[in-house]
């Protein structure tokens, strides 16, 4: 009986921390290779809206090397080892009026991609493998 609860008391805070948390894809092809990321629907609907034309990006883009500079600290590894080798401005397809920065960077453990969202959040981005043909 006891552990009967302990599932059903396991398996009600897994649906509670997950409710609506589930993440949204983004699929961007960047010179040539996939890449996809995994950003919260939530995290990105709080993220301000930006309209080309209308005025400058909520996020420049010393600001978004900077929170990359930081994420990668974060991680226990040295900034300066990471070289920026592409960055590009690209909306969020399935979310009207948001945007990222797609960074391509090289590091010595090889490429590495990461997207950042207009309020400064770094997503780690993973480049798919092309399918054997």
């Amino acid at each position: 009986m006891k552990r009967k609860i302990y599932l059903l008391v396991g398996w009600l805070a897994w649906g509670h921390l997950w409710a609506g948390a589930f993440p949204l894809e983004l699929i961007e092809r960047f010179d040539g290779a996939r890449v996809v990321a995994f950003v919260n629907e939530n995290e990105l609907a709080v993220t301000p809206e930006w309209q080309p034309f209308e005025q400058p990006p909520p996020l420049t883009l010393a600001a978004a090397l900077d929170r990359l500079a930081a994420f990668v600290l974060a991680r226990s590894e040295n900034p300066k080892a990471l070289r920026i080798q592409a960055v590009e401005l690209r909306p969020v397809p399935q979310m009207k009026g948001r945007w990222h920065y797609l960074v391509r960077a090289s590091t010595p453990a090889g490429m590495r991609f990461y997207a950042i969202l207009m309020n400064g959040t770094v997503v780690p981005a993973v480049r798919e493998p092309e399918p054997v043909k």
